[in-house]
């Protein structure tokens, strides 16, 4: 293993202990009641996620034209 894949791994490893701190010891209160569900950040982040690639193929499907089409 060399140095850039060792220091990555570490930098992936601190990442994710940061993580698991702030989850685990409930470091940041919440703002509003449906933050207190759990799992309510990774399901609003993969609805994100899934509403955004569907805007992004709404677009190519409505907007782009074909190749030749200035021509």
């Amino acid at each position: 293993m060399n140095l850039r894949a060792a220091l990555r791994v570490s930098l992936l490893f601190v990442i994710l202990a940061e993580v698991a701190v702030v989850h685990f010891l409930h470091l940041g209160h919440p703002y509003f009641w449906f933050e207190n569900i759990p799992g309510f950040s990774s399901l609003y982040g993969f609805l994100s996620c899934v509403v955004i690639i569907f805007v992004s193929w709404l677009g190519k499907l409505f907007i782009s034209r074909r190749e030749d089409y200035y021509d």
